[in-house]
């Protein structure tokens, strides 16, 4: 279904939906964000994980249960973990698609607006559709401009150079390891590691007195990445 972005678009777009749709209409437009998450390959194998050891009956008791002091009724509460607050919400979502839960009712205890269900499912969105949005578009824009940047470094080019350059044998398989070692899908998943050998290749670089042009452009990579670490 498209690229990561466009799936991500339309996700975000079906959240939009949901919230600008009227009460009448909130259990199709809810249907279709669900069928917009299973169509995607990149947002079904994201919300797999992040529910797969999810335990949804446990947060349902801790997080639909609470009553406030001073007040009669019950107020929904949410996850701490920024993950279980995302597989929280999908997995309710998924309860008011399949009619397990009732909307209406769900309204009725949790965002009571004067017995209006549309002031009632306009607090909803605010606090349950729009959170979830949010959240989902920043795990997703953290991803993809690491995957962008990551397609910025200049790897490839690098090891052409060290490829092709007159450092000795031994010293351009060392340099070659770091270099494949940083391309590779391990490297692309756990950020620590392509920190690591990037500053191993940069290490190697300045002891070997080799001089490149991408090498600025590898230090401040690795720079950022520490940061985040």
């Amino acid at each position: 279904m498209g690229t990561e972005r466009e799936q991500v678009d339309a996700f975000l777009k079906k959240c939009d939906e949901v919230m600008q749709s009227k009460y009448i209409m909130a259990d199709s437009k809810i249907g279709e964000l669900l069928k917009c998450i299973v169509s995607s390959d990149l947002l079904y194998a994201f919300f797999r994980d992040v529910t797969k050891n999810f335990d949804y009956g446990a947060a349902c008791e801790k997080c639909m249960n609470y009553v406030p002091q001073g007040d009669s009724r019950k107020k929904l509460l949410f996850p701490e973990d920024p993950v279980e607050k995302i597989a929280f919400i999908f997995c309710l979502l998924a309860d008011f698609d399949s009619k397990a839960i009732d909307l209406g009712e769900f309204l009725q205890e949790y965002f009571y607006e004067d017995g209006s269900f549309f002031a009632s499912f306009y607090a909803f969105s605010n606090q349950v559709i729009k959170p979830f949005r949010n959240a989902v578009r920043t795990v997703f824009a953290v991803g993809l401009s690491r995957s962008q940047e990551e397609k910025a470094l200049p790897l490839e080019e690098e090891r052409a150079l060290v490829f092709r350059s007159r450092l000795s044998d031994g010293k351009k398989v060392d340099a070659l390891l770091l270099l494949n070692g940083s391309l590779s899908p391990a490297a692309r998943k756990d950020r620590s590691l392509l920190a690591a050998l990037l500053a191993g290749y940069l290490a190697f670089a300045q002891a070997a007195g080799w001089q490149s042009e991408h090498l600025p452009a590898l230090s401040e990579a690795l720079s950022r990445i520490k940061e985040e670490l």
